[in-house]
């Protein structure tokens, strides 16, 4: 309802010529609007998770950009801007998560046609280990095999478990924690996934070679690199910690697999699912990282934190007259919700990262 009501505010905006107004003012060029993205899907996927899109829906985007004549930045050139106050005209920088391959054979190719400059947060553990991305793929897989309504695997449950959408959340958690309390390594957890695959006929090794939910390979790194694609860090492992000796660890073994792809040092870090400790800018700070994105809603001002810029993390569930409204700034003149981040990035110091 409330969703409702916002749209319709958005949409009278836009009819009156109150969006055009905000969007060629002073006050929107004194912000800046980071874009969030994560999948772009080869196949199914933006029919499984909400943080996967389809290819023609992220095309629609990038020729609203274009429409709306934004001004699309590299990220270290928008960071300086903002503090020195000498943005363009609806100054917008593109950003992705993660490094999944799709990003290399579906999103990058879009991207470079409009010719704009693209951020990728790459955390690093799967583009060495470059079998499909446990978490995400767990969830897939369940996904995929929900018509069976029922899961028997004795190994890891006591009795058969129920695969409807109400359930599947709750054994997507018990599989994860099995694969926790057993501390089992990356090789052990893939082998736990093609068992998964096998219980709900599924076929892991096709899936495999098509590359669903996997990384890039370091090689297509480089490639991306070398074609301007903006490396940042986001892990290597894709979590954090509470120690300071420990985050600034994972930060390091980010650090010099990034350095090993191009030939520029990362500078700008990316919370992990947007989670993020009190403690965590002001560690970010002392390792010398100069910006942090967070997954919260909203435009960046001059005077806000650069280690915890907020991002417009774009969904398919955000609709078009909502999507131009971020970009003339209209949307973030209207109250928000508060963005839900889940604490399964974080690393408690007695559990083990297993590689």
């Amino acid at each position: 309802m409330l969703r409702q009501a916002k749209r319709s505010v958005l949409r009278l905006a836009e009819a009156s010529g109150v969006s055009h107004l905000v969007s060629a003012s002073s006050w929107r060029r004194d912000r800046l609007l980071i874009l969030c993205y994560h999948g772009i899907s080869k196949y199914d996927e933006h029919e499984w998770g909400d943080l996967y899109i389809s290819p023609a829906f992220f095309r629609r985007r990038m020729e609203l950009l274009s429409l709306a004549r934004c001004n699309v930045l590299p990220l270290s050139e928008a960071i300086y801007r903002l503090k020195n106050g000498t943005l363009p005209n609806r100054a917008v920088v593109i950003t992705f998560d993660d490094g999944m391959h799709d990003f290399y054979s579906v999103a990058y190719p879009i991207v470079e046609s409009f010719g704009f400059p693209v951020t990728l947060y790459l955390t690093t553990y799967y583009v060495e280990f470059n079998r499909p991305v446990f978490d995400p793929m767990c969830s897939y897989l369940l996904w995929k095999g929900r018509n069976r309504q029922r899961l028997e695997w004795p190994e890891v449950f006591l009795h058969p478990v129920s695969l409807l959408d109400d359930a599947r959340e709750d054994v997507e958690s018990e599989i994860k924690q099995f694969a926790l309390a057993g501390r089992l390594s990356g090789r052990q957890k893939d082998h736990l996934l093609a068992c998964l695959a096998e219980r709900l006929g599924l076929p892991y090794d096709e899936l495999c070679r098509k590359r669903v939910m996997h990384l890039i390979t370091p090689q297509e790194a480089q490639e991306l690199a070398a074609l301007g694609v903006d490396l940042q860090y986001h892990t290597h492992r894709h979590r954090v910690y509470r120690a300071r000796e420990r985050m600034f660890a994972e930060l390091q073994d980010n650090r010099r697999r990034i350095a090993s792809f191009t030939s520029r040092e990362p500078s700008h870090f990316c919370y992990t699912g947007g989670f993020y400790l009190p403690e965590h800018p002001a560690q970010l700070k002392e390792y010398g990282i100069v910006s942090a994105t967070t997954c919260k809603p909203g435009l960046c001002t001059s005077s806000a934190d650069l280690l915890e810029l907020p991002r417009l993390v774009d969904t398919m569930g955000l609709s078009e007259v909502e999507f131009r409204a971020w970009l003339a700034g209209t949307a973030a003149m209207l109250p928000m919700r508060t963005h839900e981040v889940a604490d399964g990035q974080l690393v408690e110091e007695e559990e083990l990262v297993a590689n």
